[in-house]
């Protein structure tokens, strides 16, 4: 263990230096040792806060549990999660300390969470009661997604933001993805969670050698640099054949990827098993990924009821989903429920913008000026460009690029990569094993700070989705 006669260059090494997360907070607990954030934690009392409501509720809970009242009990949760906890979880308690917030807090919510669980199991009710009071209630809470961005080569980042999450217990069954961060979507929602942790362990087994270069000839002929055989032959590899409806069926997790359309006219499309069944989750990956100039439109692909792969929406081609929806908040929000967003954002494009944000200091503050300054101006230029031009081909580039502008880039827990220079450099290239494990541990050690903030503010929904999974267990 850490003690006093470390100095902090010592323990800043140490935290740079993890390659775990129980590395790394032990590191984090010794320097709130050290700044007097530990002392700050043990103490109950806070502004933001009321601790002894929150000490005469954890008293009523165990009260209500020890007279099994299984009704008072539900009731006291209803209305005392609703008085609490957006205050428990708010971004500012988990800004002092590194490790965590109040243990008052945390053991708040131990609290509520045990108490939850103590209901699904209460003997007096059918579990058939049970279910659908949960499932109502849960319904009410709502729903956590985590949403991964495109980004080209960068989007690796998010392999590492999975794997933390994933090995922590705290991955949503809801993932979204555009471009790359589709790519990585379909990886993990195509996979069960033995097949998950095998990747993990073995990332050598994923191909990455999707990017490859056409004559000259066939990319005027297409008019796109790459070649999709290969990135179709690779995501092949990588991904299976399988639709959205088996791949959730298979994992049991909720897979949405965006595509744009080529079309001027036509809506971006949120792809899931709701609403493309049939969908090739291969050809959707696909689509999300083709930047254009680098890759040709692409017609979505479904199989029929007999089992033959065919074109989708025959008439229309789809084209990198990061376009019209990078991340689809609103879209999510009215498929599955979702109303907490957990998002992993590498667009080269889009970091410079949203990296100073919750930053103290009067530094971010003019970053936020400039990039608002910059989005306002830009979106200016391009509605007049649209107004202007007589061009067919400008105006639908001025629309797309007023729709990478107008795009909210940011959720409720925000995850950004430290992009070292030796891999920023190579944004569109194919990464090689040595610089994939690079990005992999950068993903996860970008996640580490998030931990307790992302395991507060979605533990009363996982706990709602164990206990209805628990009692759907037990229905016959």
């Amino acid at each position: 263990m850490w003690s006093a006669r470390h100095h902090l260059r010592e323990i800043y090494a140490a935290l740079d230096a993890a390659r775990s997360y129980p590395e790394w907070l032990e590191a984090a607990e010794a320097l709130d040792e050290q700044t007097g954030a530990a002392a700050w934690r043990a103490e109950d009392d806070s502004p933001r806060y009321d601790a002894e409501a929150l000490r005469q509720s954890m008293q009523a809970m165990e009260r209500l549990r020890r007279e099994s009242d299984a009704l008072g009990l539900a009731r006291h949760l209803t209305e005392d999660l609703y008085r609490h906890l957006n205050d428990l979880t708010a971004p500012e308690l988990y800004q002092r300390a590194m490790a965590g917030p109040k243990h008052l807090v945390e053991r708040y919510l131990d609290k509520a969470e045990s108490s939850l669980r103590w209901l699904a199991g209460v003997p007096s009710m059918p579990p058939t009661v049970l279910l659908e009071r949960f499932e109502a209630a849960w319904r009410v809470f709502g729903r956590s997604a985590l949403m991964l961005s495109g980004g080209a080569t960068w989007g690796f980042h998010h392999l590492g933001v999975v794997k933390a999450l994933f090995g922590l217990g705290l991955l949503p069954s809801i993932l979204s993805g555009a471009s790359t961060g589709a790519m990585i979507a379909a990886g993990v929602c195509t996979r069960s969670d033995p097949e998950l942790a095998d990747l993990f362990a073995d990332p050598d087994q994923m191909r990455l050698d999707g990017l490859v270069p056409v004559a000259l000839s066939r990319a005027i002929q297409q008019g796109a640099l790459l070649d999709p055989a290969r990135l179709r032959a690779v995501l092949h590899h990588n991904l299976g054949s399988q639709t959205f409806a088996e791949a959730h069926a298979h994992s049991g997790r909720v897979l949405n990827i965006s595509v744009s359309p080529v079309r001027h006219r036509q809506k971006p499309r949120l792809l899931t098993h709701l609403t493309a069944p049939d969908v090739l989750v291969t050809s959707a990956v696909l689509a999300s990924s083709a930047l254009p100039g680098l890759f040709p439109p692409v017609v979505l692909e479904h199989r029929d009821a007999d089992g033959h792969v065919q074109p989708y929406i025959h008439d229309e081609r789809w084209v990198d989903g990061s376009i019209s929806g990078d991340l689809p908040k609103r879209r999510l929000s009215r498929l599955h429920n979702v109303n907490h967003f957990i998002v992993s954002q590498t667009n080269p494009h889009v970091l410079p913008f949203v990296r100073h944000h919750a930053r103290p200091g009067i530094g971010p503050v003019i970053t936020g000026l400039l990039s608002a300054t910059v989005r306002s101006h830009g979106a200016w230029a391009m509605d007049l460009a649209r107004r202007l031009s007589r061009s067919d081909r400008v105006e639908q580039a001025a629309t797309a690029l007023r729709s990478v502008l107008d795009q909210e880039y940011r959720g409720d827990i925000d995850i950004h990569p430290q992009l070292r220079w030796d891999l920023a450099r190579r944004v569109v290239a194919n990464p090689t094993r040595r610089e994939l494990a690079a990005f992999i541990l950068e993903g996860e050690r970008s996640v580490w700070p998030h931990v307790a903030l992302i395991r507060d503010q979605t533990r009363i929904g996982r706990a709602f989705r164990a206990c209805v999974a628990q009692l759907q267990s037990a229905i016959p």
